[in-house]
């Protein structure tokens, strides 16, 4: 795997996005602090759902999809 070449045009570009994410900011008057906790909390909240309660229906949703595609699938083997 080779490295990323980093010369001019790659500094200017981080240089430019970094400046205007950084305008954003101050515009909005946020912290990148504010920002990362957002999406830990967002992420957080997603976990909560799926181990609450989501995962309750994936895991009876694969007691029927799951045998049923095994079925299709070595069927189909068969048929071949």
């Amino acid at each position: 795997m080779t490295s990323p070449r980093i010369d001019f045009g790659l500094i200017l570009k981080l240089t430019v996005w970094s400046f205007l994410v950084g305008a954003l900011l101050y515009w909005l008057n946020w912290s990148p602090g504010e920002v990362y906790a957002w999406i830990i909390n967002k992420i957080a909240a997603a976990w909560d759902w799926l181990v609450g309660i989501g995962l309750n229906y994936v895991l009876l949703g694969a007691t029927i999809v799951v045998p049923l595609y095994l079925l299709f699938h070595f069927k189909n083997k068969l048929q071949r």
